[in-house]
This record gives structure tokens, C-alpha cells and sequence, in this order.
């Protein structure tokens, strides 16, 4: 029994190797030109290397004339000879074909050098001339793709600064939907748990445990072999991988902060008293009266589910009812002005802008999908997205519909960075309600994508949107689905409730007559397509995290310290498991997942009479 587990354990390993092996042959390596091409001429790209990094002249030249053949704005260079460690991290992480073909989501690379457009440079706002730490380089790397959407990872001869430091900034450039400082410990403890199960093998049979151990300690070459990276510690990490695999992983824990991740901590810190001021005050403040009629229909509300905030763990217990009526699922009773502003803040901005950057910058196929639902229908001349944040969508929507005029609106800052970007054409900041007015009849189209779900009163926002939009303008609606039956399982676990940002979940038969009532047709609907990912293991992720993974969240009573650290540890370890059993389920209720959804998308027209 245990030499078949065993054997699994090695088939499973071997699985992983030859994975890793296809993504690192997808890396190029960076092609020479011709001797003495474009010395010394003044070129449109700028440099950035972490400090102890060395590049070559000519290494820089090529860069520039391989980024002038393909249409780049930001080349990565990655160091030949990098160490197993970080080329596996990087393998681990991102693929390489898939990072060249996307030209939406955020930069993420080695962290040792990178060339860049000037112009890309000045719309990030880097600052050049200075010493970077390699963290500090990543996130550079981060907002310049943003900048300019042509982007690649090549090998090049770079020399310098393969050290721990190196590798902790790696792993939280790497970082794509979790908060960069949880980065480092959920990415080593997944690669202990390889390494556990090998010394388990080793104790519990030892003969097909010691073969397991040496074709474990064998794997590196097998990943390596036929790519262009060619790691300097191979032979030696082969040898000794027994030894090296848990020494690597506590010098990289223990390594000394860069200068980029202490700032982090200690602009956290410096919020900790304000919010310390706010939660001693008490959060029940933060919730106004209940209701006692539905206000969707006027029906009779009941208790449906008890929510807590999932996104970022902050106090507060939050009672959804859903009207025995229509079924209208509703915040009751409902966070005050002055709590949405407790609750929202450092989500979508501040301390959460770089999170929040990486989530929205990493889900295009849905942005594409929403579009080609209203390219199917109608070709606009102009469109309004309502709730656009940094205008995310419209960036991509563009590439579906290029002779549309795409403008924003939004109550935060944030749409003011979409409009600086360029990513819309006009950018309005404030509240729909107070702003429609002045928008009748501009927009063929008009977007609300999870945005009615945030809003205090969803009948009204319908009842604007109506009035602005021309006839025979369409509407695109994207919300949560009350109606899932996983919403049913995982009940107050289940992420889409978002408490307390979310105060209205709307089921879509109620949608549909109030857009009805409204002069507006439903054209098309879809359900499967409007999917926002894995309800179990999503929900497993954002309950580990309000457990406590984030030893550095503001709003806790006091700074991190030896038992804050030991929790958060421990729950590091138990979230392994618990990821892996979610995973099960989700991989057990796909035929259901097949025929459910946590969201939907409808698209309506106004009546031309």
C-alpha cells in the first residue's frame, strides 16, 4: 500500500518536472546583433537593474534592437545562469508563452534587470538614476507593463545579485491574487510539502522511499534539460536537494527585509493607530436600522445567512435576509455611509491598490466575453462603464470593439488613474445618481459590471440608466447569483456575499421584470460564461486569510509579535491541506459546477416607442 502511494508520489513529481520543463522552454534566449549595431546611439528605452546587478553594453544593445523587432515597450532579463531556485520559482509561477501573449496583466519577472520605454518610464513614474533593491524593481516592473502592452522574458548574460534577497522579491513579483506580503510563506510551504512527502516515503519504506529520494534529488536536471537556462548550482543542488531543499527555504524566511518591504510594513503600522481609534470605538455603530419590508418588493424579509469579511478580515458580523416574497437577498440591516467607508478602505485603493491591481489585470477572458456579448448585438459608437474603477475592462474592451469611444465613471480617485493611463476617454468621478443627468442620450451603451450590488438603492440606479440611454441603447448587467446552489452549501463561506461591500444580491427573473417595467428587452443572458472561478476553493482561500495569514493587517489589535507570527504559521500549514480538499470538491461538483453559477450577465435593449 504505502509502495503504491509511493510510486504515485513519483509519478505525480515526475508530472510536475516535465511541466516546468515545457514552460522553461518557452523562454528565448536574447539574440546577438551584429558587432558594433548602434553603438552609441541614443535610443528610446531606459535600463532599470537591481542594485549589485551587472549588464553588459552589449547585452543592453541587444535588448533594445530585440525590443525594436517585436514591438515591445518592456523586456525582462533573466540571467542565464540563475539559480535552480529562483528559475524554478519563476517556472512555477508564469508561463512564459502565455506572459508574451498577454498584453493586459501586470509585469512579473526575475527582479534583476529589465529595459523599458522611456515613455513607459515617465507614465509609471520611476524614478531613474537610483539604486533599486530588487523588490523595489519588481514592482516597477509591475505598473511598466501596465504602461506599454508589449512585454517579454528573455535569457540574457546577467551577471550579480542571485541572493535570498532576490529570491523573497521574486517570489512576491510572482504574487498574482494573494497579498504580496502572504506571498513568500504560502510558495515555500508549497514546496515543502514535495519534500515532506519524500522524507515520509524515506521513514515508512525505506527502500522504494530511498529510490523515491533520489530520483527527487535527479528532477532539477530532468526540468533544465533543453531549456536556455543553465542554472550555476545544478550539479550541486542535485547532489545535496535532501540538504538543500530546507536550508534554502529558511534562509529565504529568515533573510533581511529589503527597504521596499519595510516601507510596506511600516506604512501598515502607521494605519494601525487610526484604525485601532475606529474599532475601539466599536464596529455595531456602522450598522443603521433593520428593515422590516423587503426593498425590492415590499415582501416579508427572513434570515438567511450571517457573513464576515472574507476580503480582509475586519471585524464586524453582517446578517443577509432574503425576502420570502421574491427572494430578493439584501444587507439588513445595512452598513451606514460612514461603515462602507470603514469597510472600503484600503480594498480598492492604498494599502490594497497593488492586490486589487493584480486581480482585475489578471481576469481578461471575462472582460473579452462581456464585450463580444454586446459586439454579437450592436456595434456602438459610444459606451459608459459605471463602476469602472481604474477602467480595467474598457482597456481590454477595445481590442473587441476598436471604433468605440469608452469613457468611465466612478466615485473613487481611481477612475481619474484610468482616465491618465489613457485606458478611457473621459472620466467622470463621483455618484451616478447625482452625475445622470447630465449624461442623457451621450452613450449607446451602458455597462454595470458588480456594481448594482454595491449600491444602496438598485431600483433607483435602474430607474437613472433608463432615463440616460437612448432609444434602442443597450444595457450589460453582470452580478452575483443568490441563486447558486453553492451560495446554498458553503452559506456565510461563500465569497460572492462579500460582506459588507455587497448590500443587494439580485436574482435574475427579478432583474429581468424590473427591467421590463422599465422599457428595456433582454437580449441575451449568460450564466456559465459570467462564472467568477471555484466556489470551494475560493471560499477555502479568503476563510484561511480571515483566520489570520496576514501578520501585518492594521486593523488588528496590536503589532505582530512571536504568538502572531507562531498563529500565522500555523495556519499556513493547516491551509494545505484545506486547499487540497477544496480542490477535491471542486474537482467532484464539476458536473454540478456545469450547470450552476456564482454569476450572471444579462444584456437588454430600450424600446424604440
Amino acid at each position: 500500500m504505502i509502495a503504491g502511494l509511493v510510486a504515485v508520489v513519483a509519478l505525480c513529481m515526475t508530472a510536475n518536472a516535465l511541466r516546468l520543463r515545457a514552460r522553461l522552454r518557452g523562454l528565448r534566449p536574447l539574440p546577438p546583433c551584429p558587432s558594433g549595431t548602434g553603438a552609441g546611439e541614443e535610443t528610446d528605452f531606459v535600463l532599470l537593474a537591481a542594485a549589485g546587478v551587472e549588464v553588459a553594453p552589449e547585452v543592453v544593445r541587444d535588448a533594445e534592437r530585440y525590443a525594436g523587432e517585436h514591438g515591445l515597450g518592456l523586456v525582462d532579463l533573466l540571467p542565464r545562469d540563475l539559480s535552480v531556485d529562483g528559475a524554478l520559482d519563476l517556472a512555477r509561477h508564469l508561463d512564459f508563452r502565455a506572459y508574451r501573449a498577454d498584453p493586459f496583466g501586470m509585469g512579473r519577472g526575475a527582479c534583476h534587470a529589465v529595459l523599458a520605454s522611456r515613455q513607459a518610464v515617465r507614465d509609471a513614474g520611476i524614478a531613474t538614476g537610483t539604486d533599486l533593491d530588487p523588490d523595489e524593481l519588481g514592482a516597477a516592473t509591475a505598473r511598466l507593463k501596465l504602461c506599454t502592452g508589449g512585454a517579454d522574458i528573455v535569457v540574457a548574460a546577467v551577471r550579480g545579485g542571485d541572493r535570498t534577497a532576490f529570491r523573497r522579491a521574486r517570489l512576491r513579483a510572482l504574487a498574482l491574487v494573494i497579498p504580496q506580503t502572504l506571498a513568500l510563506p504560502q510558495t515555500l510551504f508549497a514546496a515543502a510539502g514535495g519534500y515532506l512527502l519524500v522524507v515520509a516515503g524515506l521513514l515508512l519504506a525505506p527502500v522504494p522511499g530511498l529510490a523515491l529520494a533520489l530520483w527527487y534529488c535527479a528532477l532539477p536536471a530532468l526540468a533544465f534539460a533543453g531549456t536556455p537556462v543553465r542554472p550555476r548550482d545544478l550539479a550541486r543542488v542535485c547532489a545535496t536537494r535532501l540538504l538543500h531543499t530546507p536550508r534554502s527555504i529558511v534562509r529565504t524566511l529568515t533573510a533581511p527585509r529589503t527597504r521596499w518591504e519595510r516601507g510596506l510594513i511600516a506604512a501598515r503600522e502607521e494605519a494601525r493607530p487610526r484604525y485601532r481609534a475606529e474599532i475601539d470605538r466599536g464596529v455595531a455603530r456602522f450598522l443603521g436600522p433593520r428593515a422590516d419590508r423587503c426593498p425590492w418588493c415590499g415582501g416579508t424579509p427572513r434570515r438567511h445567512v450571517v457573513a464576515r469579511d472574507l476580503l480582509q478580515g475586519k471585524p464586524g458580523r453582517f446578517r443577509l435576509d432574503r425576502c420570502a416574497d421574491c427572494g430578493h437577498v439584501f444587507q439588513n440591516p445595512q452598513v451606514t455611509p460612514e461603515g462602507l467607508a470603514f469597510y472600503y478602505r484600503d480594498v480598492y485603493d492604498g494599502l490594497g491598490d497593488v492586490l486589487a491591481e493584480r486581480i482585475l489585470s489578471s481576469t481578461t477572458p471575462w472582460y473579452l466575453a462581456r464585450a463580444a456579448m454586446v459586439a454579437r448585438h450592436t456595434r456602438p459608437r459610444s459606451w459608459l462603464d459605471i463602476g469602472t474603477g481604474k477602467a480595467h475592462f474598457c482597456r481590454v474592451a477595445r481590442t473587441v470593439l476598436p471604433g468605440t469611444r469608452f469613457d468611465g465613471l466612478d466615485f473613487g480617485a481611481a477612475v481619474e488613474e484610468g482616465g491618465r493611463r489613457g485606458w478611457i476617454d473621459r472620466a467622470y468621478r463621483g455618484e451616478f445618481l447625482a452625475l445622470a443627468p447630465d449624461l442623457a442620450g451621450a452613450y449607446d451603451v451602458v455597462s454595470m459590471h458588480h456594481y448594482l450590488e454595491h449600491t444602496t438603492d438598485p431600483l433607483g440606479e435602474l430607474d437613472a440608466v433608463a432615463k440616460i440611454l437612448p432609444p434602442g441603447g443597450h444595457l450589460l448587467i453582470e452580478l452575483p447569483d443568490p441563486e447558486s446552489r453553492f451560495a446554498r452549501i458553503l452559506r456565510g463561506a461563500w465569497v460572492p456575499w462579500l460582506a459588507p461591500q455587497h448590500l443587494h444580491l439580485i436574482p435574475i427573473g427579478n432583474l429581468r421584470t424590473a427591467l421590463a417595467q422599465r422599457g428595456l428587452e433582454v437580449l441575451d443572458e449568460e450564466r456559465r460564461e459570467a462564472d467568477q472561478g471555484p466556489d470551494f476553493t475560493t471560499s477555502a482561500a479568503a476563510l484561511a486569510n480571515r483566520i489570520g495569514l496576514d501578520v501585518h493587517r492594521p486593523w488588528t489589535r496590536r503589532a505582530p509579535g512571536r504568538r502572531e507570527y507562531a498563529r500565522a504559521l500555523a495556519v499556513t500549514v493547516l491551509a494545505g491541506p484545506l486547499m487540497a480538499l477544496a480542490v477535491l470538491l471542486d474537482v467532484l461538483t464539476l458536473p454540478l459546477a456545469r450547470r450552476d453559477s456564482n454569476a450572471y450577465r444579462v444584456l437588454a435593449r430600450k424600446n424604440l416607442g
